[in-house]
């Protein structure tokens, strides 16, 4: 995973942030629900992007989840419940040619203003560690890898425009020495 942030932070550095953007997706903070996917059961978390380029962006995630459990102890059994907070860095890249769609509405409609409804696709890589404590035991660690698409639509209704977006992941996992292959879903909006 080190080696992997490593990568992401010489990508950061040699691309400029001031290139204008493709996609029309502009906030840089937003909050999501998430279930499965790198939050062992599900979680809330908010997701920030620090990094936005012509056709791509770079998210920051992070969040709190709880996981009801129990474990039993003679013929009693005790509430184990546990807290998960799930921490990724993934990259985003466009994959719908929106300029296409620019182009055909200005020359078959004559319409130069964008619609006031969007969709964007992205795909989505990157990875992921959620520690995970549970109360009168020791707390776990799990490490993941991020493979999925991101559909954003865009509600450009002012005052601000609004981002509505849903993520569909495979998230492969590592945890005491076996691997686990997961999938997850997250539905977010922007702040």
């Amino acid at each position: 995973m080190k080696y992997f942030l490593t990568l992401i932070v010489i990508i950061t550095l040699v691309e400029t942030a001031n290139a204008q953007i493709m996609y029309r997706t502009r906030y840089r903070t937003a909050i999501m629900v998430e279930s499965f996917a790198i939050s062992p059961l599900g979680s809330i978390n908010v997701e920030y992007l620090p990094i936005r380029w012509k056709t791509s962006f770079l998210a920051l995630r992070t969040g709190f989840g709880f996981l009801p459990g129990g474990k039993s102890v003679g013929t009693a059994a005790t509430n184990g419940g546990g807290i998960s907070v799930p921490t990724s860095v993934t990259y985003n890249y466009l994959i719908n040619n929106l300029r296409r769609g620019i182009n055909k509405r200005v020359a078959l409609r004559c319409q130069s203003a964008p619609s006031k409804i969007a969709s964007e696709f992205f795909i989505e890589m990157g990875a992921g560690f959620t520690p995970i404590a549970y109360r009168g035991s020791e707390t776990r660690s799990y490490s993941f890898g991020i493979i999925g698409l991101r559909q954003q639509v865009v509600f450009d209704v002012p005052p601000r425009p609004r981002v509505v977006f849903i993520r569909v992941n495979f998230t492969p996992s590592y945890s005491f020495g076996k691997f686990e292959l997961r999938g997850g879903l997250g539905l977010g909006v922007s702040l």
